[in-house]
């Protein structure tokens, strides 16, 4: 008898009802499953929410969607895309649903197991997917298939007919043109029968439904069995392993969760972050909820789970639901069935800004679905001056619970994306939110640090049109600095990164730096991966970045580089000991004591503050030539030429 998580008794006294369908598929998989699989019922896995995943030691694991569906409401096409029959509606096929969950394990979830993938393909078999269909036949799947496959089979018939009815000098000049579409069929063919014949299960073949085989090569070895583990039935956070936070009086004041709509700003490095966790945790703790929390940035997940962890509290992980807005978008989209389309002529340097309009920001996405969506009794998001209105409406119209908790956390001088400022000078928010609430006390620099002096004049010098200057308040917990630490400016050129390189080595050991505590930023990727690459090979120096290395960007899995990216965001670690390399999009939220930034021809004032003041003890800039900042910096800095 396998294990199931939770007790089929909790099962049944949820708040949303399991179906028929889900409460007889696990009655079955309890009792004729080996007592060494674990059934997981909808786990939260941070956002996705799969029916049910099975998973066994040294096996591998199982993603089943289960469907109440009556199929003679529906009906697939040739391509196959899947229709309500009622409306000719497109719905996104359940096959894909299921399969959107197995890629999100790779690609989101799980650590390491894009890694494992790409370099053994055989990896990615040891996910099965299944979809059960409650209630229906074998003869009903295969009617609801037979005819797509049927308009196939006649388009085949007719290429065949065609190709053979031609000459022999014709077919010699037309046979590619003619295994060109016999290929582009039979592969249509193939994918629904596969679907049919593989994926779908029904009550009379549900014996069907199985792990993979144990794998002589222990493919699915024990670090990846207990990395699903741990997301499938996280830890419980005890009271123990916080840390004794001191909060000031409006960091304590603004840490409270009470149904409200809320703004808060804060400038860099007053603790947004901290005051944001301790919400959270107050939030669930108020309410015993799920707390989603919301930045833009992806890097930040894990640094927002790790603030929320430092918090000297008892609380379940599955109490937060932590990402970013594109990603909650996309996975409530896939839980809904609603297919993202693309239209086939849409150039591809635009295909961001139609998925933008048509899905991302556009305030009617979920309207004919919205009773469908989970919402939260608390929603807090972070870096809101990255967002648009659109996002926060969409928010929270589909998201957030009547008469509920909402909170914006923000700084609008961070606007490194250029989003609209209102007419007070401060980041443009929908109605509803009442005036800002302030943090003025920085507790990232001290209060005589030459970085806080650095980034105050910065504003000086290039905000004052734009944004209303900060007005920082004393801070007695900070004591002054014994020395100014790192302090320097100097030029770089696009075309001798080594030496740019150089230069940072020779500082880094110079003020005995350790890695850990040092971090190269620059905005733009492309210098990043060739500093990357020098810093590794020529330096000998391990690194950590959020993105992916040179010698993969130029390898045959050139067309996995997004996904890498999400991974080696996700899997960012601040005191991982490694010298860190990432761009400022990526790093904003963060600090780190020492920070070399490089600045770009195209980066804008914003772009610079938040380098700025990502530093907290040691900064050393980089400008090209020409730059036009540079009479500023040679003005605020040491010079090193």
């Amino acid at each position: 008898m396998a294990q199931i998580f939770p007790s089929i008794e909790n099962i049944e006294r949820l708040k949303v009802s399991p179906t028929d369908g889900e409460i007889f598929l696990l009655h079955h998989l309890i009792d004729s499953m080996d007592d060494d699989v674990e059934i997981f019922f909808q786990p939260f896995l941070n956002g996705d929410r799969p029916d049910i995943i099975l998973i066994k030691k040294d096996s591998g694991v199982a993603i089943i969607e289960v469907k109440d569906w009556n199929l003679k409401a529906y009906k697939i096409g040739e391509n196959n895309k899947w229709y309500a029959s009622k409306n000719n509606q497109r719905i996104k096929s359940p096959f894909d649903q299921a399969f959107g969950y197995k890629h999100n394990l790779f690609n989101l979830h799980i650590n390491g197991l894009l890694e494992k993938k790409l370099k053994n393909k055989n990896f990615y078999k040891l996910i099965k997917v299944f979809v059960y269909f409650h209630g229906q036949s074998k003869l009903e799947l295969a009617r609801i298939f037979s005819q797509p496959i049927d308009v196939i089979d006649v388009d085949l018939e007719s290429n065949n007919k065609y190709f053979s009815d031609l000459s022999s000098v014709d077919k010699k000049g037309r046979y590619e043109g003619y295994e060109k579409r016999r290929n582009y069929l039979q592969n249509k063919k193939d994918k629904l029968e596969k679907d049919k014949n593989t994926y779908a299960i029904t009550e009379e073949n549900i014996k069907k439904i199985s792990l993979p085989t144990q794998s002589e090569n222990s493919l699915f070895d024990i670090g990846i069995y207990y990395e699903f583990k741990r997301y499938l039935q996280p830890p419980y956070h005890t009271l123990e392993e916080g840390k004794e936070i001191v909060y000031e009086k409006k960091q304590a004041q603004f840490s409270e969760s009470t149904n409200t709509h809320q703004k808060i700003k804060g400038v860099a490095g007053a603790g947004k972050t901290v005051v944001l966790a301790k919400r959270a945790v107050n939030a669930h703790k108020r309410h015993g909820e799920i707390v989603l929390v919301l930045t833009y940035n992806l890097t930040l997940k894990s640094y927002i789970h790790d603030r929320i962890s430092d918090v000297r509290e008892g609380f379940s992980w599955n109490s937060f639901y932590i990402t970013n807005y594109h990603q909650l978008i996309s996975q409530t989209l896939n839980e809904l069935n609603i297919e993202i389309e693309i239209p086939e002529n849409t150039p591809k340097h635009l295909v961001s800004e139609y998925l933008d309009q048509k899905y991302y920001s556009n305030i009617d996405v979920f309207k004919s679905k919205e009773d469908e969506i989970h919402k939260f009794n608390s929603i807090l998001i972070d870096e809101i001056q990255d967002y648009k209105p659109e996002w926060i409406k969409i928010i929270r119209s589909y998201f957030l619970e009547p008469d509920s908790e909402m909170v914006l956390f923000g700084d609008e001088k961070q606007n490194i994306y250029e989003r609209d400022i209102d007419e007070e000078k401060n980041t443009k928010i929908v109605q509803g939110f009442g005036r800002w609430q302030k943090l003025n006390k920085s507790f990232r620099h001290k209060e005589n640090s030459h970085i806080l002096k650095l980034a105050k004049s910065f504003q000086q010098h290039f905000f004052k049109e734009r944004y209303d200057i900060d007005q920082y308040e004393e801070n007695p917990i900070q004591k002054g600095l014994l020395g100014l630490g790192l302090n320097k400016v100097t030029t770089y050129s696009n075309d001798n990164l080594g030496d740019l390189v150089s230069t940072i080595f020779k500082n880094i050991k110079g003020e005995n730096i350790h890695p850990n505590d040092a971090t190269i930023l620059c905005s733009k990727i492309s210098t990043m991966r060739e500093i990357d690459y020098i810093v590794r090979n020529k330096f000998n120096e391990k690194t950590l970045t959020t993105f992916e290395t040179k010698e993969r960007f130029e390898s045959p899995y050139s067309k996995e580089i997004d996904n890498i990216r999400k991974i080696k965001k996700i899997g960012f670690n601040l005191n991982s000991g490694l010298l860190k390399l990432s761009t400022i999009h990526s790093f904003k939220g963060y600090e780190s004591p020492t920070v070399f930034l490089i600045i770009d021809e195209n980066d804008h004032d914003e772009m610079i503050y938040v380098g700025i003041t990502r530093a907290k003890i040691n900064i050393m800039v980089f400008l090209l030539q020409e730059s036009k900042y540079k009479d500023f910096f040679a003005a605020a800095l040491e010079n090193e030429l």
